[in-house]
């Protein structure tokens, strides 16, 4: 099976609300989004994806939505009220029905990539040092 990979990043900032360590408090990251795409099965081009086409996919889905926004549970309530002071102050704030871990965030990515393009994986790096991965089994 042929794969490529393609990154992207966006800027953004979250808490996560009952947390024990330093992230509980207000903090950003510069994200790193790595989506790994296949041949579709039974495709023999020498091509799984233009890269141009796919970092398109990844500017609208990813970028566009969450680059320099405030990232928050719709579960939380704290979350929610920093969110609504940032929203009424004119700025960007995405809601999201799950803590915005890593692992959370590479999951719905996946999900958001998957009716767009033949994804594998996807990986988000919060540091250079520190990534979650998301794929889903196959047998599913």
């Amino acid at each position: 099976m042929l794969t490529v990979r393609k990154a992207c990043h966006f800027h953004a900032a979250h808490v996560l609300s009952n947390h024990a360590g330093a992230c509980k408090n207000l903090h950003g990251h510069t994200y790193r989004v790595l989506a790994e795409v296949a041949q579709a099965q039974g495709d023999t081009a020498d091509m799984v994806i233009d890269f141009h086409d796919l970092l398109a996919v990844l500017r609208e889905v990813v970028v566009a939505r969450f680059d320099h926004a405030f990232l928050y549970d719709e579960g939380g309530a704290g979350e929610r009220e920093i969110a609504a002071v940032l929203i009424k102050q004119g700025m960007k704030a995405v809601g999201l029905p799950f803590r915005t871990t890593a692992e959370n965030l590479a999951r719905h990515f996946f999900r958001e990539l998957a009716g767009r393009i033949n994804v594998v994986s996807v990986t988000v790096y919060e540091t250079d040092d520190s990534c979650a991965e998301y794929r889903e089994d196959p047998a599913r």
